[in-house]
């Protein structure tokens, strides 16, 4: 359990400290790459997105247009623009935390279990969805590795692929 805490805190200092993942993403870098995005998609140059504009940003679909269009006119300014595009990226941003946690949470459990090489079996996570993959010496683990996988928090369904390898 020690070990758990020990990565999960590594984990999460890790995260903490990014400036590119932290939460609070208003800093100068960021709003000037905001700008310098927007001055890019901004063709006609008339400070203002069309929706034909924004297009060629995959951060917005036509709803994240319409969500983002906070003045209900049919383009985005500068500030419309960053506003959206920053909420996005710190629900992106908690997302990955939430799986990078469920796929430790898994492999610092792996860790601790007995007659389980853990080493030879990967995890990954996306959405609360788990995958294993590798390989394990018989069907029990197989299973077992399953269980333990699905009895963490926060996971929504297992693709349990490991591989029987004695």
């Amino acid at each position: 359990m020690q070990l758990f805490k020990l990565v999960c805190s590594a984990v999460l200092i890790a995260l903490a400290s990014s400036p590119v993942l932290a939460a609070g993403l208003t800093d100068n870098t960021t709003q000037t790459t905001y700008q310098n995005e927007f001055n890019l998609l901004d063709v006609d140059k008339d400070g203002k997105l069309s929706a034909a504009e924004i297009k060629k940003d995959s951060t917005f679909d036509f709803a994240g247009f319409s969500k983002a269009d906070k003045n209900h006119n049919g383009s985005l300014n500068s500030d419309e623009y960053a506003t959206h595009k920053s909420a996005v990226q710190q629900q992106e941003t908690k997302r990955a935390a939430k799986d990078s946690a469920i796929t430790t949470k898994i492999k610092s459990k792996y860790l601790v279990e007995k007659n389980f090489s853990s080493f030879k079996v990967s995890v990954e996570t996306k959405d609360g969805i788990v995958i294993l993959s590798g390989f394990v010496k018989d069907e029990a683990t197989k299973l077992r590795a399953g269980q333990i996988a699905k009895g963490v928090k926060g996971v929504k369904s297992v693709t349990n692929s490991l591989v029987v390898k004695p």
